[in-house]
């Protein structure tokens, strides 16, 4: 194309060449950039306090000795026909529920309400010829409350056929109020770090603005304790035997809360009373 053409294409808009690609790009280039600075400054600024802060974690935690216990397990009754599966099953819990009454087992603690029922192929037919048989599976949960009579009861029920899965698990009755004592506790720990915080820098602690049970992830990064920071770590239980009642449970509570700075600690205005005289 010769030159006075592409020159006059150029100016009325019809041919754009390489020179003028890359001034576009690197045009377009910066604009985002400074949209982006421009976006990221404001979500920043939106994200931390206009006030002086400190964020601080409290951590609280004991062992108490269990006084409840809950039992799980399995019965299941197998029949070519499903109303003999049933029949037998039926007869099956009704034995159970003896056994567990005869343990000191109040019937409101008995839940054997969930119920499973499928089919089964069999490894060699059955009397009649059948390859196929129904399988009915009654699952328990059981709670204890007499911890001195679980060891007898376990004993009881690893005695009886058709009886599988067997575990146990342990707590408190009032753990709700175990937490709450120990959530106080955690805050007051938490309350206690952030005053020596301050007072370190020479400053008070002001009012809490912030608080979770877990650290701040709906703050800036700036505001967040160390991964971790938040949960207390529980020395690990000794090892029992298996259903055997454990000596002592863990309890754990934590807090991370986000404190206002206050004016010069009481150590700091003295000194600086000092220092004007």
């Amino acid at each position: 194309m010769p030159v006075h053409r592409r020159h006059e294409q150029r100016r009325t808009g019809h041919v754009v060449d390489a020179d003028a690609i890359r001034v576009d790009v690197q045009l377009r280039g910066r604009f985002l950039a400074l949209l982006l600075a421009a976006a990221c400054g404001a979500a920043g600024a939106a994200d931390l306090p206009a006030h002086p802060f400190v964020s601080t974690s409290g951590k609280a935690q004991t062992w108490v000795e269990p006084d409840i216990a809950a039992l799980y397990f399995e019965t299941g009754a197998q029949d070519g026909s499903a109303g003999q599966a049933a029949a037998a099953l039926d007869e099956l819990s009704a034995a159970i529920a003896a056994l567990l009454a005869e343990h000191g087992v109040a019937e409101g603690d008995i839940d054997g309400a969930e119920l499973a029922k499928k089919t089964v192929s069999l490894s060699k037919p059955a009397a009649d010829g059948s390859t196929m048989a129904y399988l009915l599976t009654r699952h328990y949960r059981v709670q204890v409350r007499d911890l001195a009579r679980l060891p007898d009861l376990v004993a009881a029920l690893l005695a009886r056929e058709h009886v599988d899965s067997l575990s146990a698990s342990f707590d408190r009755t009032d753990r709700n109020a175990i937490e709450r004592e120990l959530m106080g506790q955690a805050a007051a720990d938490a309350r206690a770090n952030g005053t020596l915080l301050a007072e370190a820098f020479g400053r008070k602690l002001g009012p809490a603005v912030a608080i979770a049970r877990a650290p701040l992830d709906k703050m800036a990064p700036a505001l967040l304790a160390p991964p971790g920071a938040g949960t207390p770590s529980l020395p690990q239980a000794h090892g029992v035997k298996a259903y055997s009642v454990p000596p002592a449970l863990p309890f754990a509570q934590s807090v991370t809360a986000v404190f206002k700075l206050g004016g010069p600690s009481a150590d700091t205005s003295t000194a600086a009373k000092k220092t004007a005289r």
